[in-house]
């Protein structure tokens, strides 16, 4: 689906993000502002890809990686661009330090303009799926079938376990429906589900009506000893950024070694306004 980002410099603050539709509304009245000449803007920049095919290119998602903590202590995290969170150390338990990590990761100024992080994830493991087999995603089904994926909501289960959690957390990716909602990771046969936002999930959003060779060991995004980084701005330049764990107990799971994974879309011209 064609997707686009916009992003601009004004001389005034943009203010408090209302949310939901209203940031839509709050966005529209900015705009129409600084095409009046109400609110001076040095630049505006569009960037944007039309392209509409089953792919990567077509969806605008962030990029992503998992932390997985067992049996944690000290000082644990992940560096990100070489920069490391400060305040985060193991304790009560691997679910509370998760919270904690992530919330450092929020909070510190070296590295919150490119990553955000959330710990309230929920977690598939897949064995043996036959084809037809299905699994619910926040109200959306995924089908598997034998070979590539030709239409949304289908996977892969032709390879060995873990290549079929892949292609499961790369189909829910690059969903419409989800893109812009979740971000999956895939770790051995396990595929963790996380939302973007540090938030409680809806009672919509959790997994369901697995086939037998799907268990679900987490039906809602709860808070546990997993958590997700992923980049600010959706596209493929996410997949740039590095990202490595540190710390007892403290391992990472991602598409792209060494780095986020699984960044998609993004705008493949670049279009400058100047007012």
């Amino acid at each position: 689906m064609p997707n686009f980002t916009l992003t601009g410099t004004t001389r005034r603050p943009f203010g408090t993000v209302r949310g939901g539709r209203q940031t839509l509304r709050q966005l529209l009245n900015w705009l129409e502002a600084i095409i009046s000449g109400e609110v001076a803007a040095t630049n505006l920049l569009l960037t944007r890809n039309d392209a509409v095919a089953l792919g990567d290119e077509a969806f605008a998602g962030q990029a992503v990686g998992a932390m997985e903590l067992a049996a944690g202590a000290g000082a644990v995290g992940v560096t990100v661009d070489g920069a490391a969170p400060t305040g985060a150390v193991w304790a009560v338990s691997d679910a509370n330090t998760m919270a904690l990590v992530c919330a450092a990761i929020r909070a510190d100024a070296a590295i919150n303009r490119k990553v955000t992080a959330v710990n309230r994830v929920a977690q598939v493991t897949l064995a043996a799926v036959a084809v037809g087999d299905t699994v619910d995603i926040f109200g959306i089904r995924f089908t598997a079938l034998a070979g590539a994926p030709t239409a949304y909501g289908e996977f892969d289960q032709s390879g060995a376990d873990a290549a079929d959690a892949t292609s499961l957390a790369l189909a829910i990716n690059r969903h419409p429906a989800l893109n812009g909602r979740c971000r999956a990771v895939s770790s051995a046969a396990i595929v963790y589900v996380g939302l973007l936002e540090d938030r409680a999930p809806t009672s919509e959003e959790l997994i369901n009506l697995p086939a037998a060779t799907i268990t679900v060991n987490t039906a809602f995004p709860t808070a546990g000893a997993i958590g997700l980084v992923m980049a600010l701005v959706p596209g493929d330049i996410g997949n740039c950024c590095t990202v490595v764990p540190f710390g007892v107990g403290m391992t990472y799971a991602t598409s792209n070694a060494g780095k986020l994974g699984s960044g998609q879309g993004g705008g493949a011209t670049l279009n400058i306004v100047v007012p």
